[in-house]
């Protein structure tokens, strides 16, 4: 296959069902919970070990993919993250479950850092518009997802759940096959670590952080939270959650080609402010309906256009010898420095309620904006 559009279609789905992973989780929270007897503190502290492995992993994936090349990394990802999702046949006890999700993390991680790599250096002079591509082609499958788990854990239970989504993994690794490798730095001298002395990396390394400290309580909380506290159904839920990944597909393209057009840093401000805008709608509108369409409708579309602009700033700022390893810092510190928040926001659910929880989360957003205003100033791109 030499077609580039046809190597992003690929990346896209895998892409989607790296995400589709974690995401089968949100909308059976309470079906999980009741089934394991375990709190949504525990949940979230469960949540919140994957994701640091899921970031963890990333600083393997990112070095991996620069000496062994991307499209075998990728696959190893996919592949093996699928067949995790097996565990869940056997997972009577909390126990066996938080393995399951551990293996899945482990080796989900090294997906992410290895097709931004690929994409960078495919895509060198719109890298912007391409990551926005890959990223809404994710989308588009994610935003699926919580409804399809929802409806075949109320069907066939959620741990089958979890099974379907990791059998199209391990298929959509062998359809990888096709892709050609991607040239890649085979036996560089260079440390894995000198990235971090390039200029304004560090500007980068915080914003990450910052972003992964409200949209990963976010995204494990917001169905449960339109349930226990906005009256919603279970599926209408589900549905909501899907809402906000369709409006990501949005805002992945028109943070990608508005990267590339308006500069990096500027979409960076502007979706640390529309995600800051969503999260105090929710929680401050009377009108508690009206708060959750506006919410969906400015943080769906604000927190995914930060993405391409994001990858694409990273791709210019690191050493094109350790692009790989620069995405793995910078996966590894939004899914693993920032996944403290699902653990405090479970700890703040259990002991004072999910309002409270979505408080932290809604302050989180905060550093964020002030990180985004600091590359805007720095990083001139």
């Amino acid at each position: 296959m030499n077609d580039d559009k046809a190597v992003l279609f690929i990346l896209g789905a895998a892409h989607s069902l790296n995400h589709s992973l974690f995401l089968v989780l949100p909308p059976l929270l309470s079906d999980v919970s009741d089934g394991l007897n375990a709190s949504f503190q525990t949940l979230g502290a469960i949540s919140s070990v994957s994701f640091l492995i899921y970031g963890v992993g990333a600083l393997v994936g990112g070095p991996l993919s620069d000496r062994l090349g991307g499209v075998k990394v990728s696959m190893l990802s996919m592949g093996l993250s699928g067949a995790s999702t097996l565990f869940f046949i056997i997972s009577k006890e909390l126990t066996v479950f938080a393995v399951g999700m551990f293996l899945i993390s482990l080796w989900a991680s090294f997906y992410h850092p290895t097709s931004n790599s690929l994409i960078s250096r495919l895509f060198p002079e719109n890298t912007g518009r391409a990551m926005g591509i890959h990223g809404a082609a994710a989308s588009v499958g994610q935003m699926f997802t919580p409804t399809v788990a929802y409806t075949l854990g109320t069907v066939v239970g959620w741990r089958l759940a979890f099974i379907f989504f990791g059998v199209l993994s391990i298929v959509t690794a062998l359809i990888m096959r096709t892709i050609p490798e991607r040239s890649h730095s085979v036996g560089k001298a260079t440390p894995i670590m000198s990235f971090i002395r390039a200029p304004n990396i560090w500007l980068l390394i915080v914003f990450n952080i910052a972003i992964g400290l409200f949209s990963r309580g976010v995204e494990l909380f917001f169905p449960t939270f339109l349930s226990v506290n906005r009256g919603f159904s279970g599926q209408l839920a589900a549905v909501a959650n899907s809402l906000i990944l369709l409006l990501g597909v949005g805002g992945q393209l028109v943070g990608g080609f508005a990267a590339d057009r308006y500069g990096s840093s500027n979409i960076l401000i502007a979706a640390s402010l529309g995600s800051a805008a969503g999260v105090f709608t929710l929680l401050l509108l009377p009108l508690r309906t009206i708060g959750v369409a506006l919410f969906i409708f400015s943080y769906g579309i604000a927190y995914f256009s930060h993405q391409p602009a994001m990858t694409a700033l990273m791709g210019v700022v690191s050493p094109r010898d350790l692009v790989g390893a620069a995405f793995g810092v910078m996966f590894f510190c939004t899914f693993g420095l920032g996944s403290i928040s699902t653990m405090i926001s479970g700890y703040l659910a259990d002991t004072f309620g999910l309002e409270t929880a979505f408080w932290f989360m809604g302050a989180a957003t905060l550093p964020a904006l002030i990180a985004s205003l600091s590359i805007h100033k720095r990083v001139r791109k």
